[in-house]
């Protein structure tokens, strides 16, 4: 979208009343975060949300260590935020589909070996984050179910497109990430309701707490956006990668963002950002093909 030149005192009443807006938007039921965890969310059911992947490091060839989210957009694609590998070796990490809780071993899992990491090749993974998307094929095809199932896209868009509008619980972030800003990520699957924002506020916020941000300001087009959360709410550590889904008319939910990042420490009361799924989809299905 293109940026509005307001004058400062007026941009400020404007940003604040739309914040008031979001935050007070929905009362009650709260949900999933992006980045890294879920804070002030609320619980999912086993199977709820079948396409959400786990993905995990590997440590002498076993699983160790729960990294990032996914989504199953494929029966051999998963869907994820490029800076939730360090090193482009696939050998070091795999995917868990069908995961509910991280401490109980279910019929329902599926894992998998990675046969090929696809990172956006833009992807400034040492400073704004722009291009935070990544593909992760699959060793072999996954097994459709129940538990298993795949992820519908948001439609291709562009720099123009304008943010949708769902109203209040249409969107939810979904992770495993920490639910309190200094604690342990969650042993089992999060949801929280979180409200899209126009390219305008996200960066304004973004701007004007830039340090908080680690100076990654969304500005332009630049394939993202920001979700709010209501008060005490939040996207943290463990929710990277995951995504962020809205439920169209046709009640399928969609993918409309991957969680990339947000404040540090994260709870502050600001939005989290998000790669923008509609401005990627020709990145997507090229790289599906190849």
């Amino acid at each position: 979208m293109k940026q509005l030149a307001y004058e400062p005192s007026i941009m400020l009443l404007i940003v604040l009343g739309i914040f008031i807006l979001f935050t007070h938007a929905v009362s009650g039921t709260s949900m999933g975060a992006p980045g890294a965890r879920i804070l002030g969310g609320s619980a999912t059911t086993e199977g709820d949300w079948p396409f959400m992947a786990y993905i995990y490091q590997r440590k002498a060839g076993h699983p160790d260590k729960h990294i990032c989210g996914g989504s199953l957009i494929s029966n051999q694609w998963v869907l994820t935020a490029a800076h939730c590998f360090g090193t482009p070796d696939r050998n070091l990490y795999g995917v868990r589909l069908g995961e509910y809780s991280r401490s109980v071993t279910s019929a329902n899992e599926q894992n998998f070996n990675i046969s090929r990491l696809v990172t956006h090749a833009r992807f400034d993974g040492s400073y704004t984050y722009v291009f935070d998307i990544a593909l992760v094929k699959l060793l072999r095809a996954a097994t459709i179910n129940r538990y298993v199932g795949l992820a519908n896209l948001a439609a291709p868009g562009g720099c123009n497109s304008p943010m949708p509008y769902f109203a209040a619980g249409k969107c939810y972030t979904l992770g495993w990430g920490q639910t309190t800003a200094s604690g342990s990520t969650s042993d089992t699957l999060r949801k929280l309701v979180t409200h899209l924002m126009s390219t305008n506020v996200c960066s304004f916020f973004t701007r004007t707490n830039s340090a908080k941000y680690g100076g990654r300001v969304v500005s332009g087009c630049q394939t993202r956006f920001c979700g709010s959360y209501n008060v005490g709410e939040d996207s943290c550590e463990g929710d990277s990668g995951g995504p962020m889904v809205c439920r169209h008319s046709d009640n399928q939910y969609y993918v409309h963002g991957i969680v990339s990042y947000g404040t540090t420490p994260c709870g502050q009361g600001l939005p989290a950002v998000y790669t923008k799924i509609a401005d990627c989809r020709g990145w997507i299905t090229r790289n599906m093909r190849n």
